[in-house]
C-alpha cells in the first residue's frame, strides 16, 4: 500500500519545476499536499473568485517575461518565454487540480489538442487525465460511509487507500473483493455536481453582455447541452448501464476490451469494474513502439468507436487519454463511458444523411445538412463564406471515410488542417448550430488527437464499412 507521501513524491517528479521561481519543487510539493486536504470549492463566488486570482497572477507572470526580454538576444528569449510558459502551466495545474468538475475538464481539453498550445503547457496539463492530486483518503471514507454505511476496508478484502488515478470528476483505487477479483473502484468527489452547477452559472454570467446578440439563444442551448454532458458524468449508474452494453458489443476475436461491472459495489457516486491491467499511453510510447504496434492500436481504437456509434448509435465524447488502456497481450481497454451521447432517432437520420451526402459527392445534399448543422432553413440563407468554412471542416472530417488503404493520422498537415478549421470558423463567428455538435466534435477531435499523439495509420475506410454493414440512413 502507497503512502501519502509516496504519491505526493511520483507526482512531484512527474511534473516539470518552474526553472525561474521553483528549482527544487518545494513550492510545488507544498501546492500538491494542500489541494490533497481541501475540500473541492462548490461555491460560485469562490470558484469564480479563484479564477480571477489566477488570471492576475498568470497575466503578471507574462508582463514580467515582456520587460524582461525586451533588450535579450532571440536565444534568451525563447528561454525566458518557456519559463513563463511553464510558470503559468503549473498555476493553472494547481487551480484546476483544487477546483476539479468543469474546470479541470477545460485543462484535459487543453492538454490532449497537440500542437495548439505552447509543449510546456500540454506537458503540464497532460497529469490531469489521470495524475491529478488525489482527495485526502478521509474524505473518501466519508464517501463510502454515505453510499454503503461502510468503510472501504470492510466492503472490499484489500483497498488501497491511496488512489492510482485521480482525474476531474473522481480517482480511482485497486481493491480486491472477498471472492479474489481485482478491481478499480472510481470514487466520486463530493459536491462535485454542485460545482459543475456553480461553473456553467458562472458562465452564463460572463457572457450576459451577449445576450442582445441573434445568437444569444443558440449560446444559451450549447451551454445547457454542456452542463447536461458534464453532469451525465457524475451518474455513475447510468455510466454502469453503458459500460454493460458496451461489453456485450464485443467478442474476444475484437481485442478491445470493456471492464465488468460489479453491481454490489456501485452506487450513484461509486463504480466498481474490472481491474485491466496495462499503460495509458504517454507509458506506452516511452517504450518506443514499432509502427506496427501503434497501427494495430490505432486500429483498435477505430473498430471500438465505430462499433459503438454504428451499433448502438452512441457518440462517446470524451476519448481523452485516460480512457484507453494499452494491456500487455495487445488488447486495447476501453474504461469510461460516463460522457456518452445516445442519439435520437433525429440525431441519428440527420447524422448519417450528411456523411452519405459527402460519400456520394451530393453536393446540393451535403449543402442542406450543413445549412440544418447550422440552424438555417436553406443553404441560401447562409453568407458564402459561412457555408464553405462550414463545409470544408466537413470534408476534413470525412478525409479518412473516402481514401483507399492506410491512413496516416500522424500526418501533422492532416491534422493541422481540422485545427485551423475550426479556429477560423470561431474567429469568423460561425459558431451556430445544434447542440449534438458539441458532442460530436469531442468525439471527432479527441479521437484524432489522440490517433495523432500515437502517430498511427489504420484501413479506416475498410473499418467503416465493415462495421456499418446493414446499415441505412433514412432520407426522407
Amino acid at each position: 500500500m502507497r503512502s501519502d507521501k509516496i504519491i505526493e513524491t511520483e507526482l512531484l517528479e512527474l511534473l516539470p519545476k518552474d526553472r525561474a521561481n521553483d528549482p527544487t519543487g518545494k513550492r510545488l510539493a507544498e501546492l500538491l499536499a494542500r489541494i490533497s486536504m481541501k475540500k473541492i470549492p462548490v461555491n460560485s463566488f469562490s470558484r469564480i473568485w479563484t479564477l480571477g486570482s489566477l488570471q492576475a497572477r498568470v497575466t503578471a507572470g507574462y508582463l514580467a517575461y515582456w520587460l524582461r526580454s525586451r533588450f535579450r538576444n532571440a536565444d534568451e528569449k525563447q528561454r525566458l518565454k518557456s519559463e513563463a510558459h511553464l510558470a503559468a502551466a503549473l498555476q493553472l495545474f494547481g487551480a484546476m487540480g483544487y477546483l476539479r468538475g468543469a474546470v479541470m475538464k477545460v485543462g484535459q481539453m487543453l492538454a490532449n489538442l497537440p500542437e495548439v498550445v505552447p509543449e510546456e503547457f500540454a506537458e503540464v496539463l497532460s497529469a490531469l487525465h489521470f495524475e491529478a492530486p488525489p482527495m485526502h483518503f478521509a474524505m473518501v471514507r466519508e464517501v463510502f460511509l454515505d453510499e454503503f454505511g461502510r468503510e472501504p476496508e470492510e466492503l472490499f478484502a484489500t483497498f488501497d487507500r491511496q488512489a492510482f488515478a485521480a482525474a476531474s470528476l473522481g480517482q480511482v483505487h485497486r481493491a480486491r473483493l472477498h471472492s479474489g477479483e481485482e478491481v478499480a473502484v472510481k470514487i466520486q468527489y463530493p459536491g462535485i455536481a454542485r460545482t459543475i452547477k456553480a461553473d456553467l452559472r458562472n458562465l452564463r454570467l460572463l457572457l450576459q453582455p451577449l445576450c442582445l446578440t441573434i445568437d444569444w439563444q443558440d449560446t444559451l442551448a450549447k451551454l445547457a447541452d454542456i452542463e447536461r454532458m458534464l453532469l451525465m458524468e457524475t451518474d455513475y449508474t447510468q455510466e454502469a448501464m453503458f459500460c454493460k452494453l458496451a461489453r456485450s458489443a464485443f467478442t474476444a476475436a475484437d481485442q478491445v476490451v470493456v471492464p465488468r461491472i460489479y453491481d454490489d459495489y456501485s452506487t450513484a457516486r461509486v463504480l466498481t469494474a474490472e481491474y485491466l491491467p496495462g499503460c495509458h499511453i504517454n507509458d506506452f510510447l516511452a517504450t518506443d513502439p514499432g509502427q506496427g504496434e501503434r497501427d494495430h492500436f490505432t486500429r483498435l481504437l477505430t473498430v471500438a468507436t465505430y462499433r459503438l456509434y454504428y451499433r448502438l448509435h452512441w457518440l462517446p465524447a470524451d476519448p481523452h487519454p485516460g480512457n484507453f488502456i494499452f494491456m500487455p497481450d495487445g488488447r486495447l481497454g476501453l474504461i469510461d463511458f460516463g460522457c456518452t451521447l445516445m442519439l435520437n432517432d433525429e440525431e441519428w437520420i440527420f447524422s448519417n444523411v450528411a456523411i452519405q451526402a459527402a460519400l456520394d459527392r451530393d453536393l446540393p445534399g451535403l449543402n442542406r445538412s450543413m445549412a440544418r448543422a447550422c440552424r438555417f432553413d436553406d443553404p441560401d440563407d447562409m453568407e458564402p463564406d459561412h457555408l464553405e468554412v462550414i463545409r470544408q471542416g466537413f470534408y476534413w472530417f470525412m478525409e479518412p471515410w473516402q481514401q483507399e488503404g492506410l491512413f496516416d493520422f500522424g500526418d501533422r498537415d492532416f491534422f493541422m488542417r481540422g485545427i485551423d478549421n475550426v479556429m477560423e470558423a470561431t474567429r469568423k463567428g460561425y459558431t451556430r448550430s445544434l447542440p449534438m455538435t458539441i458532442w460530436s466534435n469531442r468525439f471527432t477531435f479527441g479521437g484524432r488527437a489522440f490517433c495523432y499523439k500515437l502517430k498511427g495509420r489504420c484501413e479506416f475506410r475498410d473499418i467503416y464499412l465493415q462495421e456499418s454493414a446493414g446499415v441505412q440512413p433514412n432520407h426522407t
